[in-house]
Formats: structure tokens, C-alpha cells, sequence
């Protein structure tokens, strides 16, 4: 009983039972214990006591006093409820019986709609701890994922004691589902549970982040003392001051200091163990208490939560307190991470701002002269390395909206990449034991162009036209089986979940990206769940038959193209995302458009134009012609979205990572029908998920290549991926079907 928890935090199940005419409007709710209220009732002459238990309603008289008790007689008579037969007559005992009681009894009864698909889906995540098992579930958007693996992992919490100061890691891709979790969803849960007598406190969740997001005490110092208020915005040096006498740490909830500012001001690591602050840093003290036991839950993105992995496989010591449960949402983002991660990488721009800060400020001595000369040197033939990589970039690659653009690394490339190299190491040996800071820069330069001349790699570059931002990147051929190695093979529960990471319900193409090869079968559950929201009843798929062969250099096809994507915008009165696969056929799309459309505002997605998104929301029936980042993570619930056009069926560009695939595969069929074509669905699934949003939502999806139509070679594929709705190949049927769904106003009636 001593265990039990009393919970004084009563108001919300007293206000249930009160709605309920359970209890008298007048009692008071003293404490909560398991499933039962201590009622207090003042008659006018004495205090009566009740027990109610808040689950059936039944009650029992326990006794009456001329005082009232105080908080002091709590634990005993806690003690005298245990022996009742309301005491926990139908309270859970098992982890099972506590998440269906939360689902159908203490969120049902705050408001919360009940999915029993989302309950099952908690129930599995929550065996898959308890079993030590890995789990890969396919969750589409509304089935409340990010509930069911919460409440999952808080009940494990609770009915798995010997672990209870492990923390459970949760890893996810976007910065917005990061602060959700720790902002919304998390206080929300633990106030919801703490009403019902659930848990005695709020579940503990801690924020973790690379270095940079942080704030480094001794930098903002050094920079304010820098600063001249009379040239500074004076806002911003009034921000910078007041932060030093504040206890804000993170960059990120900092408001009233620019980018500039945050990056003259961020933790350094390399300047931490040898700081004079470091006892009073309020990094360090943050750092020691993200690192101690005790935390419920510990949420990072999938890099920070990767370079955990990477330092123990180094026998370094890890960025989190000892683990053994990871959940890893938006799951289909662990790759892009892993790339990220695990490869290397050398920055035209960092390279160059690498040598400025290098260069001496004055070049008086023979030995400044020497080393000034270094730099320059190093700076020409940085560019000329870069230049060279940007110039075996194929001609057809430079309009396609890609992010790994193939190269090559030529013989001449490699020369000027050496003679880079031979200038830092003479530049390092300069200024080794003057900035050490600088030095370890350096030091890390080398390390990465050193990766860059080895054997089995795959490279490629990165933003080739961006003047004086080109990356070299990457990663190990064998980055596959590291992951599989690092992750799966370990003792650790792992939950990956994703609304997009299986194709019709086969996790086959995902696992063999992960390394999941050597997993037992009997270690790995799979689960996939179908949407909650009515697609017969809310979407329409509409698949072109009048389209050619997509080929955006064929002068016929665009002018087929245009004239049926103006059609289908008349059709739904603008209220359209068009998705591309690239800039190219976007831009001649979108010029056509402008000619022949004028009463519909028409929105062109260029790179780095994020403001047009919040535009083409407020635009009331704007088109938006999109591609890249708009095929996914975007959320445009209601009408201003009620027509998504998918101009081409996503196939992904070849890139030097697709090409080494390739290679493992026997034949080129086997290769599409293993790696390409799952590919192309998954990213189907995610630019078809930005359509219905939630249950009131109701749209048409436009499919416009050849490939898809009833005789195309992917039509039945492409059907099976996409939920189920009624399918039309008129234009005038989509008329009719937003006629039918959508209020009068819609179509300006």
C-alpha cells in the first residue's frame, strides 16, 4: 500500500462524477488512490466520508467526524480503503488492462474520441518493450501513432520497475513533432493520468540537441563586451544583455537575436574543457542533467540519437543515461540520417572560411609572409577542386530537383584536392600551438579529405550551384550493414513506426535499407493499419487517360501536359497543390499558366521560397506548383487543399547511391522491382498524405502519367498503394464529386 500512489490532484474526476450525479454538487474530492475518491460531504452538523469508485460509480459509507481530517490521516486511512471491496475492483492490473483503461476510460471521459485501432496499435508497441522484441508498424495520419506509443511507453514505465531510471529514447525527424511531444503531448498525458489517480507526478521528458542549439555563457560574454551599442540594432543588443542575466539556454526559444547572433554565441565544444566558467557554465550544468538516470523520456532527432550509436561503437561514452527501449518515429527518415551520420563530408565554404580564419593579420614577418601565402594558395585551389567536381556533373542532371548530384572525381580533381591537403598540414604545423580551437578545425579538415581518397565509398555533391557552397559527401559502401550491426543485432527493444515505410503492407524494401537482413524472424513484428478517415466517402482518384509517355523534352507531351493540368484546375476552382518531380517542367507549367488562367491566383515553388507556402494558404483558391520538400511533411488541413495533382509518378532520380544499388542486384529487373518501384510508391503514399488531413477533409487526387492508367505497367501497384476510393478518368466527374462535398462559397456561388 506505501507504494501506491495518493494523488490530491482531484478536480477532474470529481467534475466527471458531479456531471455525472454520482456524488452531491456540494462534496469535495480529497485524494485519488488507485480507482477510488475519498468524498468529503459538510451536512451542516457533521463531515461525511465516502468512498466512490470513479470507474462503476458504486459507493461506501465510511465514517463521519465533527472535524474535518487533514492531510496528516491521509496514509492511514489509505490503508483502512484497501481493505474495501471497491478498492481496485476493476482497476488494471496488468500493463494491457492499464492502456485500455486509459484509452476507454480516462480520455473518453476528457474528451477524447475513442479509436480502438489506436488502442491495439499502443497494446502492440507495449509488448514489443515487454517481449524485447523490434517492431515496424505503417501508420497513416489520424490514427493518433504519437498517443499509442506515449501512453506504450509511459505504462511500460510504470509496470516494469527494474528499469524504471532507464529512460526511454524517442527519436524523431521534424522539429515541430520534437516540441509537440515535449511541449503538448507529454503535459497534456501526465495532467490527463494525474487526475485519474494514474501517476502521483508528471512524466519527466528532457530535450536533447547538438551543441550549437545551446547557449555557452563565456562566448556571449566575450561577444557583448565586443559589441558597440551605438552600430548595433538596439533591440537585439538589449536581447544579448538581458540573456546574461537570464537562465535561457536554448538558442532555439531565444527570441529578439538574429542568426548572426546565435552563431556567435553557441556552445563550442572545443573551447569546454578548457574554459575558466566551465563549474558555473549553465551548458554543463544542463549537459549533467540531461546525463542523469531518472528522466522518463529522453526526445532528440534521429542524427543526435545516431551519434549516441556511433561514439559507444568508438568506446567513447554515450550522449544518454543507459537505454534499452527506442522508439523511432517518422522512421522513414533513419536512412537519410544514417547517410548524414555515418558518411563524410568536406564544404567548399568551410574549407575557405577555414584558411580566412588562418590567415595572419598581418604579413610583417617572413613567417606570416610564408603562411599568408599558404592560404591564398589553399583558397585557389579549393575552387578549382569544386569547380572541377561541378564540371563532371552530367548536363541532364542540372535542371532535375535532386539533392546528390553524380561527379566525378578525376585524376586533376585529385591533384588539387592534395595540394590542398599539403597546405593545411603546413598551415596546421604554423599555428598548432597558437588557437587551438583553429588547429582542431583543421585537424578534422584532414581527417574528412582523407575519407575522400579511399577505396569503396560512394560520393557525390551537394548543392553544385549554390557559388561557394558545394559539399563533397560520402558514405561507406557498407553503411547498410553497419547500421544493421550497430542497431539490431544489440539487446535493445526498438520501435520504428511511420506512416509511410511499407508497401501494401511488405516491409521488405525498408528493412533492406536499414541492414535488417540478420534480424530472427522471431525478434521482428511487422504491423500495418489502415486509415481512419473515409476515403470512399471523402477522395476521388482521378487517373489521366489522355497523357503520353512522360518525357518533359518532348515539345508534345508539355503542351499535353499544361492543357490538361489548366482543365482540372478549372474543374476544382483552383484550391490545388501540383507536385513535381522537378524545376524544369514546373516552371514551363507554371509560364503557360499565367497566360491562360487569370482568375485564379497561381503560386511557383522555388528554391528556398518557403514564405509561398504561407501564401498559397491564405490565398483562399490558390494553385500552388510545387515539388522537392511539398511532396511531404506539410500539413494544409480544410479547403484551401481540395485537389492534389501528381504530375509524374515519382521514380527517384539516379544518384551515386541508386547506381552502387543497382550493382548489387542480378539483373536491372530485379532492381526495379526490388528497389525502384517501392521507392516510387512510398513517395506516392507521402505526396497522396497531403491531401486528407483530417476527418472533415474531402478532395480529389490527380494522377496524370501514362504509366498509372488502366493499361499502364504500374496501374494495379499504383492503385493497391493509394487508399481506397471511387476512381474516375473524367475531368467533369470531379466537378461534380466538389460540387457534391463542398459548401456553396467554394465554387464563389
Amino acid at each position: 500500500m506505501n507504494s501506491i500512489p495518493i494523488n490530491t490532484n482531484t478536480s477532474s474526476v470529481l467534475n466527471i462524477l458531479k456531471q455525472k450525479k454520482v456524488i452531491h454538487e456540494e462534496s469535495q474530492g480529497l485524494f485519488l488512490i488507485k480507482d477510488c475518491l475519498l468524498i468529503e460531504h459538510f451536512t451542516g452538523k457533521t463531515y461525511t466520508y465516502r468512498l466512490v469508485n470513479y470507474m462503476d460509480g458504486k459507493q461506501e459509507y465510511l465514517f463521519h467526524r465533527k472535524k474535518p481530517i487533514d492531510r496528516s490521516n491521509y496514509r492511514e486511512i489509505a490503508l483502512k480503503i484497501a481493505d474495501s471491496n471497491l478498492f481496485g475492483s476493476d482497476y488494471p492490473r496488468t500493463g494491457l488492462e492499464m492502456i485500455e483503461f486509459i484509452f476507454n476510460k480516462v480520455f473518453t471521459n476528457l474528451g477524447y474520441v475513442l479509436r480502438q485501432e489506436q488502442v491495439s496499435l499502443a497494446k502492440h508497441m507495449y509488448q514489443v518493450m515487454t517481449d524485447e522484441k523490434i517492431s515496424m508498424s505503417d501508420i497513416p495520419v489520424g490514427l493518433g501513432k504519437t498517443h499509442a506509443y506515449l501512453v506504450a511507453a509511459i505504462v511500460y514505465k510504470m509496470f516494469h520497475k527494474k528499469n524504471k531510471m532507464n529512460p526511454i529514447i524517442i527519436s524523431t525527424s521534424s522539429i515541430e513533432l520534437k516540441k509537440a511531444i515535449v511541449k503538448d503531448y507529454i503535459p497534456e498525458i501526465s495532467k490527463m493520468l494525474m487526475a485519474f489517480g494514474i501517476i502521483e507526478r508528471p512524466v519527466t521528458c528532457i530535450l536533447r540537441k547538438g551543441k550549437d542549439n545551446y547557449l555557452c555563457d563565456r562566448r556571449l560574454k566575450d561577444y557583448v563586451a565586443s559589441l558597440n551599442p551605438h552600430e548595433k540594432i538596439m533591440s537585439e543588443f538589449l536581447s544579448l544583455t538581458k540573456l546574461m542575466e537570464s537562465n535561457e539556454i536554448d538558442l532555439d526559444e531565444i527570441d529578439g537575436i538574429s542568426g548572426y547572433d546565435k552563431r556567435k554565441i553557441c556552445v563550442n565544444l572545443n573551447n569546454c574543457m578548457t574554459c575558466s566558467v566551465q563549474s558555473s557554465c549553465r551548458y554543463q550544468k544542463y549537459l549533467k542533467n540531461a546525463k542523469k538516470t531518472g528522466h522518463d523520456l529522453q526526445i532528440c532527432n534521429h542524427n543526435y540519437f545516431l551519434a549516441d550509436v556511433i561514439r559507444k561503437r568508438r568506446g567513447l561514452s554515450g550522449l544518454f543515461p543507459d537505454y534499452d527501449k527506442v522508439i523511432i518515429d517518422e522512421a522513414h527518415k533513419l536512412k537519410d540520417a544514417a547517410n548524414q551520420m555515418y558518411g563524410t563530408s568536406i564544404s567548399q565554404k568551410e574549407i575557405f572560411k577555414t584558411l580566412k580564419k588562418a590567415m595572419p593579420k598581418n604579413d610583417n614577418s617572413t613567417m606570416k609572409k610564408m603562411l599568408m601565402r599558404l592560404c591564398n594558395e589553399a583558397i585557389i585551389y579549393n575552387d578549382k577542386f569544386f569547380n572541377e567536381l561541378i564540371e563532371q556533373i552530367p548536363k541532364e542532371l542540372q535542371e532535375e530537383d535532386i539533392e546528390k548530384y553524380k561527379t566525378l572525381i578525376t585524376q586533376r580533381a585529385r591533384v588539387l584536392l592534395s595540394r590542398v591537403t599539403a597546405n593545411l598540414e603546413e598551415i596546421h604545423h604554423f599555428i598548432n600551438d597558437r588557437d587551438r580551437k583553429l588547429a582542431a578545425d583543421i585537424r578534422r579538415l584532414l581527417r574528412n579529405m582523407k575519407v575522400i581518397n579511399r577505396c569503396h565509398i560512394i560520393y557525390w555533391l551537394e548543392m553544385p550551384y549554390s557559388k561557394g557552397q558545394t559539399i563533397l559527401a560520402s558514405v561507406p559502401i557498407t553503411l547498410s550493414q553497419e547500421l544493421g550491426e550497430d542497431l539490431w543485432l544489440s539487446d535493445k527493444s526498438y520501435i520504428l513506426t511511420s506512416g509511410t515505410i511499407a508497401v501494401e503492407g511488405d516491409f521488405k524494401y525498408f528493412k533492406n535499407e536499414l541492414g535488417m537482413k540478420k534480424i530472427p524472424s522471431t525478434k521482428l513484428k511487422e504491423l500495418s493499419k489502415d486509415s481512419p478517415f473515409n476515403f470512399k466517402e471523402n477522395c476521388l482518384l482521378y487517373i489521366s487517360e489522355n497523357t503520353t509517355y512522360p518525357d518533359y523534352d518532348n515539345k508534345k507531351y508539355m503542351e499535353g501536359l499544361t492543357d490538361e493540368i489548366e482543365k482540372l484546375v478549372v474543374a476544382s476552382n483552383g484550391h490545388a497543390l501540383v507536385l513535381f518531380t522537378s524545376y524544369k517542367p514546373l516552371r514551363h507549367v507554371y509560364q503557360s499558366l499565367k497566360e491562360s488562367v487569370s482568375d485564379i491566383p497561381l503560386y511557383q515553388m522555388t528554391r528556398g521560397r518557403s514564405d509561398i507556402l504561407e501564401a498559397f494558404k491564405s490565398s483562399g483558391k490558390g494553385v500552388m506548383l510545387a515539388t522537392g520538400s511539398m511532396w511531404e511533411g506539410i500539413n494544409i488541413p480544410g479547403d484551401i487543399l481540395s485537389h492534389l495533382i501528381i504530375v509524374k509518378l515519382p521514380f527517384p532520380i539516379p544518384d551515386p547511391l541508386s547506381d552502387y544499388e543497382k550493382t548489387c542486384y542480378k539483373t536491372t529487373d530485379d532492381y526495379v522491382k526490388e528497389v525502384l518501384v517501392p521507392q516510387m510508391l512510398i513517395k506516392l503514399r507521402q505526396g497522396a498524405g497531403r491531401l486528407i488531413r483530417n476527418e472533415t477533409d474531402s478532395g480529389v487526387i490527380s494522377i496524370l502519367d501514362s504509366r498509372a492508367g488502366i493499361k499502364g505497367k504500374y496501374h494495379n501497384s499504383v492503385v493497391a498503394a493509394l487508399p481506397k476510393c471511387d476512381m474516375t478518368s473524367s475531368i467533369e466527374n470531379i466537378r461534380k464529386f466538389l460540387l457534391d462535398k463542398k459548401d456553396k462559397s467554394y465554387f464563389g456561388h
